[in-house]
Order: structure tokens, then sequence, then C-alpha cells
């Protein structure tokens, strides 16, 4: 289990979860924000090389080793970064 402060989780440096958004939400590097589905429905997405990507929309170059896979649950975020071969989990609030 990993601690958010202030309704942000980091996944990494350049990849934070805002648990509090109405919606899925990642922020990204520079400002840039992805969002997904409303918060509470089940959303899997992966993050590479500083995008978001679905699951049926790869980049021809994806390699899961450098990629993170973010699963976004009715009370809970996973994830599981490839790169570092380590996860965790937030609480929604």
């Amino acid at each position: 289990m990993c601690f958010a402060k202030g309704g942000v989780g980091i996944i990494r440096q350049d990849l934070y979860i805002d648990l509090k958004s109405t919606k899925n939400e990642l922020l990204l590097n520079q400002g840039k924000r992805w969002s997904g589905l409303p918060s509470g429905k089940p959303e899997v997405v992966i993050f590479f090389k500083g995008g978001v990507w679905s699951l049926q929309f790869l980049p021809e170059d994806f390699a899961l080793s450098e990629a993170v896979i973010i699963s976004f649950e009715t009370n809970k975020v996973r994830f599981f970064d490839f790169a570092k071969m380590s996860g965790c989990y937030y609480n929604k609030f």
C-alpha cells in the first residue's frame, strides 16, 4: 500500500495519479493530463514513452519492460512499473 499526499499518488517522477478526480486521471510531465472513464469505472491503461495507451492501440515499438500498467478499480488504483519491477496501490478518496 502506498500513501498519497494531497490526493495525488506518485508512480514515478513523470507519472502521478489524481485520486480525487471525478475521472480516472493521470498527471504527466510538463503539466499534461490524461483522463479516462468516470472514477469508479474499471479501466486499465499503459504508460509508455511519456504517453498513455489503451490495450488495443499500442505503438509499434512497445516493450513491456519499459512500461507501467495502471489499473483503475472501484476503490483502488493499482500499478506495476516493469522497468523497476515494483508496484503498489493507492486507495481512492
